[in-house]
């Protein structure tokens, strides 16, 4: 499987957006524990019952499952193609290949809570098209061009998912360590933030509603008063699930080495990016299983350059192996 999937024929190219399709379409049939709710979207999904999202997300909860998956479908083809589209531009696991988009793909499906929308999936996106900016910016320290996009891309990101504002500090950080920065990248970086803001405040402003949004974007950071996160306690095959991935993480973090100074950098900034999620998870009441997602980002790059590198095969298929078991388990323990 995974010689075929790390080539760069025309036929693996093909084979991501049906995969995608597959997996979707099988976790239709068997939709597990898929029922939206009025609080936690699919029973873990978190959004206020406030604010510009609730109506599309309250919307999206009376169509059929299938309707409501097709945007989740979308949004992580799209992903996993940008994933793809940004590694073989900068070559950040040494070699061209496809392989990042599947082990999204199935990273992304084996946890089996990312097949109904949430404006999460979306600041994903966005978050990897500001890591895109931040790769052309090493390359180019001086396109200021290229510093506002991130910002913008950060400040999208944000309204679309309001913790994300405490990814930022890890972001810059990861821009220390790229570029060599001058104060004209924080000012452009800043107003590529603020323009997406302002444009929606103005919007709101002259709709009447600016005061009722302002207090909806702050109740996302209500702080937790629980030890654990509710959709943990709720789910433990979640945490079940979280503990494989970390015992992954761990076996490809062991002797990490890539000669290429662009990759070790990008790795420093996914690895404080994964601690600042982490943090996130466990300070923010309002967070749920969606940030498993923006999560599952940085961990697919280290996780497909440790696929690429290992020399022993059978861990590598182990790897794909518990991740198939598990987006199968998640789709049939509702039967047993």
């Amino acid at each position: 499987m995974f010689r075929f999937i790390r080539s760069i024929s025309f036929t693996v190219q093909v084979m991501i957006p049906i995969l995608g399709l597959i997996l979707f379409v099988i976790a239709w049939f068997l939709p597990g524990n898929l029922q939206p709710g009025n609080i936690y979207g699919n029973g873990f999904f978190y959004q206020p019952a406030d604010g510009w999202l609730y109506p599309l997300w309250t919307g999206m909860s009376r169509l059929p499952l299938w309707a409501q998956m097709i945007p989740s479908c979308l949004i992580m083809v799209l992903t996993a193609w940008l994933l793809v589209r940004t590694d073989m531009k900068n070559l950040l696991m040494g070699s061209r290949s496809y392989a990042i988009a599947f082990v999204f793909l199935l990273l992304v499906t084996s946890n089996g809570h990312f097949f109904l929308f949430h404006p999460a999936l979306l600041a994903g996106y966005f978050m990897i098209l500001s890591y895109r900016f931040l790769l052309d910016l090493y390359k180019e320290e001086t396109g200021y061009s290229i510093v506002f996009a991130m910002g913008f891309s950060w400040g999208v990101a944000i309204l679309l998912y309001p913790p994300f504002c405490f990814l930022i500090p890890a972001i810059l950080i990861g821009l220390l360590l790229m570029v060599t920065t001058n104060w004209r990248h924080w000012l452009v970086s800043l107003m590529g933030i603020v323009v997406p803001a302002l444009l929606v405040a103005v919007f709101w402003f002259l709709m009447g509603d600016l005061n009722y949004e302002i207090v909806t974007f702050f109740s996302w950071f209500k702080l937790r008063h629980t030890i654990f996160p509710v959709f943990i306690s709720k789910e433990p095959f979640i945490a079940a699930w979280f503990g494989l991935i970390l015992i992954w993480i761990v076996i490809a973090s062991w002797k990490y080495r890539n000669p290429k100074i662009q990759s070790r950098q990008l790795f420093q900034a996914n690895f404080l990016l994964f601690l600042s999620i982490l943090l996130m998870t466990v300070f923010l009441e309002t967070v749920s299983v969606e940030v498993l997602w923006l999560l599952i980002i940085p961990v697919s790059y280290l996780m497909t350059f440790w696929a690429l590198k290992v020399g022993k095969g059978w861990m590598r298929d182990l790897f794909f192996f518990s991740l198939l078991l598990f987006f199968f388990f998640f789709r049939i323990r509702s039967l047993i």
